[in-house]
């Protein structure tokens, strides 16, 4: 080693007062940088179907997170700070899903995500945030924690404020048998959600003695299904259980609808609440069974209010939905989980989203369990009124069940 050998000079008054100053202001940063810290927002980023196949869904599932905002700001923010959104369109690709995640994680320096909206955005978005260490809200109902989509799922960065089938399905599968018999003809669409969901739901069936006459997978945007229909007729089935998506249960219900085939079967799908029964009109849905943990006919009292608010900024006629009361929860758990730890972190939110409760959710209480990132939520079936005339007669509940417990992730999840 080198000795290097220094020479002393004489400090002047001018550079010693100098010095001080830079010293005092090294120990006062920490102060002045907490201080601006405290008026920085916190800032979320999140990535909506806002264009492309999924646009019926964009609307309401960017309302719900954006109302949830409004009101932690007006109640002071969190930790003093106001919540920012930073607003990427997934466009319904999940190419797109990729390259809006890591602009706004990388370019526009988000503290966590929320949204993105299919199965296939998510799974998309699982590699993104695991790489970058940042949180995602996913608001989707989905097929569940299952290893083979890892890191889309079974991811810890990843948190689930959906329904999955075993509570989306499984609480109503008895009444749905009791009532028109033990035959199920599965109809879906040809992605991972629908495979897994009737994977699922075939596990209970079988437990209650029923069984799967037919299952079949339509690729998207298919316009013509009479060779399903001829292949129901001659099922034997009592049941349609229905997974379609997107424009394609508008063409499966029209013409389902169109063969007279409403009398002969009944049709449970867990895809399709007020948004889409909507534009399927009051002749296509007249009594047919969905399944979701959120209605806007539900008569729960935090209903009332919810839709209260939501209608005084969105308008009358606005219509809310199971994704776009996920993404309300995402952002209330989320800011008391910053609170709960007093900072704004990847760790800290990680581990405090665990656990937490919101008793203020539309659909009545839940709660973000703990050992694998899966929300505990109510469950409702409802059935289709006859000549509905909008909204607010267009659901008779049929059942529901408080704090429906999901099945354990199908894997490790690393904590």
């Amino acid at each position: 080693m080198r000795d290097t050998i220094l020479t002393k000079k004489p400090v002047s008054r001018r550079r010693a007062l100098q010095t001080l100053g830079v010293t005092a202001a090294a120990f006062a940063a920490p102060a002045i940088i907490r201080s601006a810290r405290a008026a920085e927002a916190i800032k979320v980023g999140i990535i909506s179907p806002l264009t492309g196949a999924w646009t019926v869904y964009g609307k309401a599932h960017i309302a719900g997170f954006e109302l949830a905002a409004e009101e932690i700001n007006a109640a002071g923010g969190v930790l003093g700070r106001p919540l920012e959104l930073v607003v990427g369109d997934s466009k319904t690709e999940p190419r797109i899903v990729v390259e809006q995640a890591n602009r706004l994680i990388r370019q526009e320096r988000v503290d966590f995500l929320a949204g993105t909206f299919s199965s296939a955005e998510r799974n998309a978005a699982g590699p993104v945030v695991k790489g970058a260490d940042k949180v995602l809200l996913y608001p989707t109902f989905y097929e569940g924690q299952e290893k083979e989509y890892y890191p889309g799922v079974c991811n810890p960065n990843i948190f689930m404020f959906g329904p999955e089938p075993t509570q989306q399905v499984w609480p109503h599968m008895e009444y749905m048998m009791n009532k028109f018999g033990k035959k199920f003809f599965m109809i879906g669409s040809d992605y991972a959600w629908p495979r897994v969901t009737n994977q699922v739901t075939k596990q209970k069936l079988a437990d209650l003695g029923g069984e799967v006459v037919g299952e079949v997978y339509i690729p998207f945007n298919t316009p013509q299904y009479e060779s399903v229909l001829r292949d129901i007729r001659s099922s034997g089935a009592d049941i349609i259980f229905h997974s379609l998506t997107g424009s394609d249960t508008v063409n499966f219900r029209q013409q389902f609808a169109a063969a007279g085939m409403k009398e002969d079967f009944a049709l449970w799908t867990v895809d399709d609440e007020e948004v889409v029964t909507s534009g399927l009109g009051p002749e296509v849905s007249a009594n047919d069974y969905v399944s979701f943990d959120y209605f806007m006919s539900i008569k729960h009292p935090n209903n009332a209010g919810f839709l209260k608010r939501f209608k005084a900024k969105y308008g009358e006629n606005a219509l809310m939905n199971t994704v776009g009361v996920s993404m309300y929860n995402a952002a209330h758990m989320a800011a008391r989980a910053i609170e709960k730890a007093g900072e704004v972190s990847t760790e800290s939110l990680r581990a405090n989203l665990k656990g937490i409760e919101f008793d203020g959710a539309p659909q009545g209480p839940v709660r973000m369990r703990e050992i694998d990132n899966q929300i505990v939520l109510p469950s409702y079936l409802m059935q289709v009124r006859p000549n509905w005339t909008d909204v607010n007669d267009m659901f008779t509940e049929v059942q529901s069940f408080e704090g429906v417990e999901p099945l354990d992730a199908r894997c490790d999840l690393p904590l």
